[in-house]
């Protein structure tokens, strides 16, 4: 069966990224095409299997919830939706780095006022869509991780899981699925010297696994991941965010991540995403 994907989000979240990705995999890529043209595209694409056997469609957020709708109805394709999220901040912050123009400028509007565009766009689109992602701590490497994981056909369809860390004083993640809180535990932070660690550490690994409500706390984690995960995958799910928080993403929250994604990654595609380590490995 076809493969097509459906590639949208704000602009400025990292399209152009992934999109290498899709070309390395030997997707197709077709951009911008209109909506009313999409059942002539597709048209095109079903009566010729051997060129479009995989194909990813480009389209703007505006135009997403229509295009999602449009090709949902279209019969015997395989077909998925990915949305690309960012913060307004980080938004702002690339596009003044890199000084590319957001498309919306060149029709009277700000810079400001076309990201606000964009995320009230994405709002609509976001309950309609397989696969939602939260660019806005992602490095390039991580997001290219990301697309390739999702395509790796060697993997059949085993759905896509990431296990990712962040700091509660650094916000709640937009796209998370699912959020385990570990600020209860112990903090090695207060322990001189694995102040400056993190939980990637070999002794603040050896502390954390050395308190008694560590353990427990994983385990019922993972009885809880064990059922949730797998009725998501029998429901067709495709991609789950699973993030572990504590206070400020350095040391707790990164044991925990990890720990579960060595528990499930023969079962499941797992990734790892620590969303603020490089606040801490870049101080020292």
């Amino acid at each position: 069966m076809q493969s097509v994907i459906l590639l949208s989000g704000v602009s400025g979240a990292g399209k152009s990224t992934i999109l290498h990705a899709f070309e390395e995999k030997g997707y197709r890529m077709i951009e911008n095409i209109p909506n009313v043209l999409l059942p002539v595209l597709f048209t095109e694409i079903k009566s010729k299997p051997e060129s479009f056997d995989k194909v990813v469609i480009v389209v703007e957020i505006r135009h997403a919830l229509t295009a999602i709708r449009t090709i949902k109805k279209i019969e015997d394709i395989n077909f998925r939706s990915i949305i690309l999220d960012c913060s307004k901040e980080e938004l702002l912050k690339r596009f003044r780095l890199t000084r590319h123009v957001h498309p919306l400028q060149a029709r009277g509007f700000s810079l400001e006022e076309g990201i606000e565009h964009d995320r009230k766009n994405i709002e609509d689109v976001r309950p309609f869509t397989d696969i939602y992602l939260d660019t806005t701590r992602l490095s390039t490497k991580e997001l290219r991780q990301f697309a390739m994981y999702a395509l790796d056909e060697t993997f059949e369809n085993r759905m896509v899981v990431t296990f990712a860390s962040f700091g509660y004083k650094y916000g709640v993640p937009q796209d998370a699925d699912i959020v385990f809180d570990c600020r209860f535990l112990p903090n090695p932070f207060w322990i001189d010297e694995l102040k400056a660690m993190t939980g990637l550490d070999q002794p603040v690994i050896d502390y954390l696994d050395s308190q008694k409500e560590c353990e427990p706390y994983f385990e019922k984690m993972c009885a809880f991941l064990e059922h949730y995960l797998d009725e998501c995958q029998k429901a067709g799910r495709n991609y789950i965010v699973i993030y572990t928080g504590c206070s400020g993403g350095q040391h707790r929250s990164v044991y925990f991540a990890e720990k579960l994604n060595r528990r499930f990654s023969e079962k499941y595609r797992c990734m790892l995403a620590h969303r603020e380590l490089a606040r801490y490995i870049q101080k020292d």
